[in-house]
């Protein structure tokens, strides 16, 4: 936080049985965070107990949000525990037409006023043209929101209005902070929701952001997200068993930095490099058991430092350069002492860093990949036919077939 040196700020706390504010829900966690904002900023602290939010809870700027264990003695560690609420649906009753900011729904009983919701289509995610926002009055079947739509959504598309959205999140704030606390997606009642503008934590194009020691698990969709944005710090926190990626910044965001974190067994990739995520730095994390690589990177992803991490038994590489044309690339990137073990499948091969495209720039050295003894078609990195300007040095190889190779499949 930047306030003043030595600058006493308010300090609220809200807990189920007791507190400033007493309640179990969004409604008494959100009013503590407005409370505070409104006096310039400080410290929303959450007692331990299991909170039910049928919405998200939104930051505000200058607010952090703090679960029980912030004391520094361990206390209370990994108890304040903020469960998702069943998902809700209904189906379009007229069209969502962009830039309105209302919608017309079959079973407007379904969202109440102050009720978190998105306009999507109801087969598939449309990404960043599914819009968030939040009712703020109803009048029979409309429901009048507080943004505009950011795209049109059809009824013959099979548009829908859902209650599903992030659990904590954050639009265009700067100076918050998020620690300790436990988010449960509660992932069989929630449908799959698209990174672009949901995750268990999710943030929009937000400055000078921490999140530490938060542990988000069984999202239907990605653990953290966050699009666009600069200076957002992720350390001592972990995703696993969420149906997305574990952590996925993208959209923009400069100079993240990843550390002591852990992304473990979640459906996709584990760390998910969007488009420009620039200058970035992650390192001392474990991504590892999940359904894609330990790493993905790719479109503009420049300037980033990987180093220190453990990538190991994904089921598609260690780590993968995506295939980009030139320019748009992950270039200018450094790879560099991490332990990359016994990643890939018979389907996706068995490669520890594959590198497509038209990559070029990068400094792959000190990094140990290895397979088990007696692995058949392992290959330790991939350089595929258009990358350029790869710098290989000191890297160590066990158990592989090949060392380097110019294609993703081994032939026997």
């Amino acid at each position: 936080m930047n306030a003043e040196p030595n600058m006493e700020k308010i300090i609220v706390t809200v807990g189920p049985e007791s507190g400033d504010l007493t309640g179990s829900t969004h409604i008494a966690i959100q009013a503590a965070i407005d409370y505070v904002a409104r006096l310039g900023g400080g410290v929303v602290r959450l007692d331990a107990g299991v909170y039910e939010l049928d919405c998200a809870v939104h930051l505000a700027s200058g607010v952090e949000l703090c679960g029980a264990g912030d004391g520094g003695d361990g206390k209370g560690e990994g108890q304040t525990i903020l469960r998702r609420g069943a998902e809700r649906v209904s189906p379009l009753l007229a069209d969502a037409d962009q830039h309105e900011r209302e919608v017309t729904v079959r079973e407007p009983e379904l969202f109440p006023i102050g009720q978190s919701i998105t306009v999507r289509r109801a087969d598939v995610s449309k990404g960043f043209l599914d819009t968030t926002a939040t009712v703020i009055g109803k009048r029979g079947n409309v429901l009048y929101l507080d943004r505009e739509l950011y795209a049109t959504v059809l009824m013959k598309d099979g548009g829908i209005v859902t209650t599903m959205s992030p659990v904590v999140s954050a639009y265009h704030c700067r100076d918050i902070a998020l620690r300790h606390l436990r988010i449960d997606g509660n992932l069989e009642l929630n449908s799959l929701a698209d990174g672009c503008r949901h995750g268990g934590i999710y943030l929009f194009q937000c400055h000078d952001a921490l999140l530490e020691h938060c542990h988000v698990s069984r999202f239907n969709g990605d653990g953290i997200s966050y699009q666009g944005g600069s200076d957002i710090v992720v350390r001592h926190c972990e995703c696993s068993g969420n149906a997305g990626k574990g952590i996925h910044p993208g959209s923009g965001t400069s100079r993240t930095r990843i550390s002591h974190s852990q992304f473990r067994n979640n459906g996709m990739d584990g760390i998910f490099f969007c488009w420009r995520a620039r200058d970035g730095i992650v390192e001392h994390c474990d991504s590892s058991g999940n359904r894609m690589s330990g790493f993905s990177i790719g479109h503009k992803d420049t300037g980033n430092v990987i180093s220190n991490n453990q990538f190991s038994g994904n089921r598609f590489y260690g780590l993968f350069f995506r295939n980009e044309p030139d320019p748009m690339a992950a270039n200018h990137t450094v790879v560099k002492d991490n332990v990359i073990e016994d990643n890939g499948s018979e389907t996706m091969g068995f490669v520890g860093i594959r590198l497509r495209g038209f990559t070029r720039d990068v400094e792959i050295s000190g990094n140990r990949i290895t397979f088990p003894a007696g692995s058949r078609g392992t290959i330790g990195i991939c350089l595929e036919e258009h990358v350029s300007d790869i710098r290989l040095s000191g890297n160590t190889f066990e158990n592989c077939r090949r060392e380097t190779h110019s294609h993703w499949l081994l032939e026997e």
